[in-house]
């Protein structure tokens, strides 16, 4: 006989996965009295199961240790978590959540231009600067959704983004968490960079943590070719000059007005230029600094991503006991 829901939420807990993922992932029809039916029992299990990217079986018994479907799918990029549990998790979550929104997505005539060039141009034409809204734009129009994860499977969140391919059509997961755009916009135009330069094999995916350093090509070719298609993409140079020079001491009021000027002249978002002082410097405490005077108020990042998202998504095309927990990993209640 199974064990009564109860344990079985604990068990979960035991192997780790966080409270908001189990309650995400818990089905809405379960009630008090499915707990006595063996078939409810199971159905629960199955469900989770699809979610949370585990193979059903192993969450039939409950002397088994749940066990995730896709372990070696995915190449992490300076990941520092060593738990092989914690990458399977990851790379199962993703999988799973990928899918739902690629399913979600209707397919584009239109595909993602390969040359970070060329889609700066195209950008440019139709918004006057390269950033996170226009980023976000892009990749809808060509067939590529993207949501900000509000919730995670594991206890220890370590990645930034990760990218998807499922078939021949690619699903981006930001992480990185801001209250200013720019952040996310560069980890977005690194995840494009893996999608127009192939990085990303059908069926795997590509799984990148927060840095405050650039990518050098000794470390990682792909993760050092990704860096550079952001930084043309965002700026127009692989190398963008630091404004002001590195050597000048500068206030962050200073480096925000300067952004806001150089913004205007060369079409870069202010708050772009402010990181590109943060990365070519290392002085992250003026380049930090500088953005409440960049940008007008706070907001999470994550809620201007996944409101495009809750437009663009066709939740019909999503089984029903699915949607729920789309919508919950996407930190909005059920409709």
């Amino acid at each position: 006989m199974m064990e009564n829901a109860d344990r079985f939420r604990q068990r979960l807990k035991d192997f780790g996965f966080t409270d908001a993922a189990i309650k995400a992932a818990w089905p809405a029809w379960w009630s008090d009295e499915a707990d006595s039916s063996a078939s409810a029992q199971t159905e629960l299990r199955f469900s989770i199961a699809r979610k949370l990217g585990l193979e059903p079986r192993s969450l039939l018994h409950d002397t088994e240790e749940p066990r995730f479907i896709w372990r070696d799918e995915a190449r992490f990029k300076r990941f520092s978590g060593k738990s092989e549990l914690e990458r399977a998790g990851i790379t199962s979550f993703g999988m799973a959540v990928g899918r739902l929104l690629i399913a979600a997505t209707k397919r584009s005539n239109k595909s993602l231009p390969t040359n970070a060039s060329e889609l700066r141009k195209l950008i440019l034409t139709h918004y006057g600067h390269v950033g996170l809204s226009n980023l976000l734009a892009i990749c809808w129009a060509v067939g590529i959704p993207v949501i900000h994860l509000r919730v995670f499977p594991l206890r220890s969140k370590r990645m930034a983004a990760m990218t998807l391919r499922h078939g021949d059509r690619h699903a981006v997961l930001l992480a990185k968490d801001s209250m200013y755009p720019a952040h996310v916009a560069f980890y977005l135009a690194h995840e494009l960079g893996h999608v127009a330069l192939n990085h990303v094999q059908p069926g795997h995916l590509v799984v990148d943590s927060e840095s405050n350093r650039l990518a050098t090509f000794e470390e990682d070719e792909e993760e050092e070719a990704a860096d550079r298609f952001a930084l043309e993409l965002l700026t127009g140079d692989t190398t963008p000059q630091v404004l002001p020079s590195p050597d000048s001491v500068i206030s962050p009021p200073g480096l925000a007005e300067e952004a806001r000027k150089v913004s205007q002249q060369r079409g870069i978002e202010p708050g772009t230029l402010a990181l590109c002082f943060g990365y070519s410097t290392g002085n992250w405490c003026v380049a930090n600094a500088a953005m409440p005077y960049i940008y007008s108020e706070r907001k999470r990042v994550s809620s201007e991503v996944n409101n495009v998202a809750l437009k663009d998504l066709a939740f019909d095309a999503i089984p029903s006991d699915s949607l729920p927990f789309l919508r919950a990993v996407m930190g909005n209640s059920p409709a």
